[in-house]
């Protein structure tokens, strides 16, 4: 299951990347509750975080591992320890009037699951509409 979301963001692209790998700042704009650093050291490849909250009604807890990050331009991380394998790929482009935000994202909720996946699409786009506009909104109020 993927889906794809893009918005612009009437800010610097070097301030809508450094809200986005704040980690503290999650909580503004995901479904996510808490957020717990598992590694030491400045954000980077490798880096892991322990995170839990609701998504589509369900508690959720699960590790993740970033797997790009390049200042400016591109984060990425995947799902290591939670109830299905999930990555989220974010580029970030400087487009007139602000920044280009390109959230792609994949999940694979096993094979129970499948047969559901024509009708939680639907479900799972409508929610990472309200994500990405709730980031918009949050960052260009500050």
């Amino acid at each position: 299951m993927k889906v794809e979301k893009s918005i612009v963001i009437a800010r610097p692209v070097e301030k809508v990347f450094a809200f986005v790998t704040q980690m503290e700042n999650v909580k503004r704009w995901l479904p996510v509750t808490e957020v717990q650093a598992l590694s030491n050291g400045p954000l980077g490849v490798g880096s892991r975080f322990r995170q839990s909250g609701e998504f589509m009604g369900q508690h959720f807890e699960g590790a993740i591992e970033v797997t790009r990050y390049e200042p400016s331009h591109a984060f990425s991380f995947k799902l290591v320890d939670g109830p299905f394998p999930l990555s989220n790929d974010m580029t970030f482009d400087a487009v007139p009037g602000g920044t280009r935000l390109t959230l792609v994202g994949e999940a694979d909720p096993g094979s129970k699951l499948k047969f559901a996946g024509p009708f939680l699409m639907p479900m799972v786009r409508k929610q990472l509409d309200t994500q990405v506009n709730t980031l918009k909104r949050v960052i260009e109020s500050e």
